[in-house]
């Protein structure tokens, strides 16, 4: 029969052991952060959306493109849109968002923003905008009144996405479950450095707008092809780098700025045998038919 010394002893060993074994354990059992007193907790989604320094790049949410059947799809105001365009992307204002949110039809939905401040409003209505299948929020940086504060205009050039317009609007937007496209002037495309880009697509960017409409007015539709060409390899390798997957590109062009129709019709016919996403559009009243049943060669 074991002695009292001995029971004693043999019961410490065993809590020895166990206590060994439960700190063996210890490293994987993850530390649940409590708030403190009066101290709000975020709710569970903000907590895994948040980066954190030294986490990976934003994988950007794809700009969802709709299926026109083996032509380009469109991108058009929504006012514009009419049923024998088939599907396409489009876009509302702050100003007439209403009437977008109520279209129905084959069409991916855009709200169109210029500055940080219009991004904050219409992220307080997340919730309204996805329920009424907005998807995309595009930004549009460019001077001008109604346009981007100049201040903000100031920080396109910053690599630092605390500071990047761009980058802070694709951090908020992606945050709150939308992709973000980003169409300045064409020339601050070519412009913007390496870094600049790398940031702005880190932090949420997976669409590109190339604004042809000022070029092509003049321009060869072989010379333009060109240009768009080295510029979406560009920030396609600049993507593969960062680990931001495949890009979407969107080239806009415009009826009055299409003096020489078949220049322009030669254009897109280039733009859609390249990677392409969509044909922008823009305009201020109606887009005739014919002209888009040209220039797309239907």
């Amino acid at each position: 029969m074991m002695s009292p010394a001995k029971r004693f002893g043999f019961i410490l060993f065993c809590v020895a052991m166990i206590i060994f074994a439960f700190l063996l354990l210890l490293p994987d059992i993850e530390a649940v952060h409590v708030p403190a007193a009066g101290q709000a907790q975020a709710p569970l989604a903000a907590q895994q959306q948040q980066p954190e320094a030294g986490t990976d790049p934003i994988i950007a949410r794809d700009v969802e493109i709709p299926d026109a059947g083996g032509t380009l799809p469109l991108m058009i105001r929504w006012s514009n849109w009419r049923d024998e365009f088939g599907p396409s992307i489009v876009y509302a204002r702050e100003s007439d968002l209403n009437g977008m949110l109520r279209m129905s039809g084959p069409v991916t939905k855009m709200v169109m923003v210029t500055s940080y401040g219009e991004a904050e409003r219409m992220m307080a209505r997340a919730d309204e905008l996805q329920a009424a299948g907005v998807t995309a929020i595009g930004l549009n940086t460019e001077n001008g009144q109604g346009m981007t504060p100049g201040n903000e205009m100031q920080t396109l050039n910053s690599s630092d996405p605390n500071v990047n317009i761009v980058a802070r609007v694709a951090r908020l937007v992606t945050e709150n479950g939308f992709s973000m496209l980003w169409g300045p002037v064409r020339r601050v495309l070519d412009t913007t450095s390496d870094a600049t880009i790398r940031t702005m697509l880190e932090s949420g960017v997976s669409g590109i707008a190339l604004q042809e409409q000022k070029f092509i007015e003049t321009q060869s539709a072989g010379s333009r092809a060109q240009a768009v060409q080295q510029t979406i390899s560009r920030y396609q390798s600049i993507a593969d780098q960062a680990g931001s997957g495949d890009l979407s590109f969107h080239v806009q062009i415009m009826q009055q700025r299409c003096p020489n129709l078949s220049n322009c019709v030669d254009f897109v016919t280039m733009l859609a045998e390249m990677k392409i996403d969509s044909l922008a559009i823009w305009s201020n009243g109606p887009i005739p038919p014919d002209f888009v049943r040209t220039v797309r060669s239907e």
